[in-house]
C-alpha cells in the first residue's frame, strides 16, 4: 500500500482544489470605484483659470449629470476647460493607491471644435510634491480622439505617461519622472486645445475604475506556492525512505534526473522551433514556409503578397527600438485584422511581412494589398508622436506548374519595383496598373 503522502487521491484533490481556486478567482466580483456616482459622496469640481479678466466662463449646465459648458472670449496665458474628481479625503497629501486597478472606463458626450480629449491623473509624491502647490504632484496623461467617444472606452492605466513639459519644467532627477500611481489624488478630463472664441460641452455618463480583488497573478502564485510546499513535504518524506533503499534505486533516481534534464533540453528546442513570431504574434518565417508548402499542393493554388514598411529604420533611429517594436506589432495586427479569413499572415523577417492567399486570382490579391496599403497609410500608430507609417507591397501568383518559391521571388521583385517607384504603392508581378480598393 502506498504511503498517504504519495497517494494518487491527494494528487487528484490538489488538482481539483487548484482548478476550483482558478474558477473562484474569475467568479469574484470586480473591484470598482465609480467616481461619477453622485450618491457615493465623490467630490468633483470644474477646471478653469479663475481669472475674470479673460472674459471666459466654465460652468455647469447640469451638475447632477456632470454636464458643463466652456466659452472664453479673450485669450489668456492659461485657460482650462474640464472637470476634476478628487481622490483625497481629509489629508490633501493622501490619495488612493491605483495599483489594484487595471483600467478606467469612460463614457461621455462631447461637443466642440477639437480633436482630442485629455484624461489625466495627478499622483502626490512626498519626495517633491507640496500640498500648497497644485502643479507639484506628478501628472500622467493619455489623449483620446473625439471620434472614439461614441462608445464606452476602457483605458488601461499603463497607457498613462508623464508629459515632457512637466519633466522639462520641473527638472527632477530621472527616477522622479517615472509613471507611478500609488498615491493618486485627482483624475481630470479636459481639453488640451486653444479655447478662445470656441464653445465646448461635455457630459460624463460614468467614470469607473476597474480592477480585481485578487489578481490572477496572485492566485497562480498562491497555487504555485502551495504545490511547492506540498512537493517539499513529499520530498522530505521520500528522502527518509530513499536513505533505506539500495544503490540500485539511487542509480534509478539519477537516471530519472538525467532523463528530466534531457526532456527539458528537448522542450527548449521545441520552443525555439515554434512557428509563431514572439514579437508580433503572427507566424514566423518557419511557419510561413510550412503553410506555403501546404498551399502549394492545394488545388486552389496560392497567391503571395509581400509587405515591407517604408523607411522603418528612421522609426528606430528617431524613436528607439522599443517604439519600432510597437510599430511592428501594430502593423502585424493591422494586417491580420484586415485580411480575409482564408488568408495567412506572417513575419518574414525585420519589417517584411508575407500574406498567403488561397487561389490564383491576381486581381483579388492585388486589391487586398491596395486595401492594406490604404489602411496602413491612414492608421494612427501613436497618438503622441507624428509617425507617418506607409508600406509597399509586391504581389505574385503561383501559376500551374510553378512552385510557390518562384512566385515568392516574383513577388519580391514586384516589391522592389514598388520601393523604386516611390514607395507606398502596390505592384504586381505582371506589372499591371494600380488596382481599385479591395471591398
Amino acid at each position: 500500500m502506498q504511503p498517504a503522502l504519495s497517494s494518487p487521491r491527494l494528487l487528484v484533490v490538489g488538482i481539483l482544489l487548484s482548478l476550483a481556486l482558478i474558477v473562484a478567482q474569475r467568479l469574484l466580483p470586480e473591484r470598482r470605484l465609480d467616481l461619477s456616482d453622485a450618491h457615493a459622496g465623490n467630490f468633483h469640481y470644474l477646471l478653469d483659470n479663475n481669472e475674470p479678466e479673460t472674459a471666459g466662463s466654465v460652468g455647469w449646465v447640469d451638475e447632477s449629470k456632470l454636464h458643463l459648458q466652456c466659452h472664453y472670449t479673450r485669450p489668456a496665458n492659461w485657460q482650462a476647460c474640464g472637470m476634476g474628481f478628487s481622490l483625497v479625503k481629509e489629508d490633501a497629501t493622501r490619495g488612493i493607491d491605483l495599483s489594484p486597478f487595471s483600467s478606467i472606463e469612460l463614457k461621455m458626450r462631447f461637443k466642440g471644435p477639437t480633436r482630442l480629449i485629455r484624461v489625466g491623473i495627478r499622483n502626490f509624491d512626498p519626495r517633491f510634491s507640496k500640498a500648497d502647490d497644485t502643479n507639484s504632484p506628478r501628472p500622467h496623461y493619455v489623449n483620446l480622439r473625439v471620434q472614439d467617444l461614441g462608445e464606452p472606452l476602457r483605458i488601461d492605466l499603463n497607457e498613462f505617461t508623464v508629459p515632457e513639459w512637466w519633466i522639462m519644467q520641473k527638472n527632477h532627477p530621472r527616477e522622479y519622472n517615472r509613471a507611478r500611481l500609488d498615491n493618486a489624488i485627482q483624475i481630470s478630463i479636459d481639453i488640451p486645445d486653444e479655447l478662445t472664441n470656441k464653445t465646448y460641452e461635455m457630459e460624463i455618463d460614468h467614470l469607473v475604475l476597474h480592477g480585481e480583488w485578487v489578481s490572477r497573478e496572485q492566485t497562480y502564485l498562491g497555487i504555485l506556492v502551495a504545490w511547492l510546499l506540498g512537493a517539499s513535504l513529499l520530498s522530505m518524506h521520500r528522502s527518509v525512505q530513499l536513505r533505506q533503499r539500495s544503490r540500485i534505486q539511487q542509480r534509478e533516481i539519477d537516471a530519472l534526473m538525467t532523463r528530466t534534464r534531457e526532456l527539458r533540453v528537448a522542450q527548449d528546442e521545441l520552443r525555439r522551433l515554434a512557428a509563431v513570431d514572439e514579437l508580433t504574434g503572427v507566424l514566423n518565417r518557419r511557419g510561413i514556409e510550412q503553410v506555403m508548402a501546404e498551399l502549394e499542393n492545394d488545388d486552389e493554388g496560392i497567391t503571395i503578397v509581400i509587405a515591407d514598411i517604408d523607411h522603418f529604420k528612421q522609426v528606430n533611429d528617431r524613436h528607439g527600438h522599443g517604439k519600432g517594436d510597437e510599430v511592428l506589432s501594430r502593423f502585424a495586427a493591422l494586417l491580420a485584422t484586415n485580411v480575409r479569413a482564408s488568408d495567412v499572415v506572417g513575419r518574414w523577417g525585420g519589417e517584411e511581412f508575407v500574406i498567403l492567399c488561397r487561389g490564383h486570382k491576381l486581381d483579388e490579391a492585388s486589391a487586398l494589398a491596395e486595401k492594406l496599403r490604404d489602411r496602413v497609410a491612414r492608421f494612427d500608430f501613436d497618438a503622441r508622436l507624428s509617425l507617418n507609417i506607409t508600406a509597399s507591397f509586391g504581389v505574385a501568383v503561383a501559376l500551374p506548374g510553378h512552385t510557390a518559391e518562384e512566385a515568392f521571388k516574383r513577388a519580391d521583385k514586384a516589391l522592389y519595383r514598388a520601393k523604386s517607384g516611390g514607395r507606398n504603392r502596390v505592384e504586381s508581378a505582371s506589372g499591371s496598373e494600380p488596382v481599385s480598393t479591395f471591398l
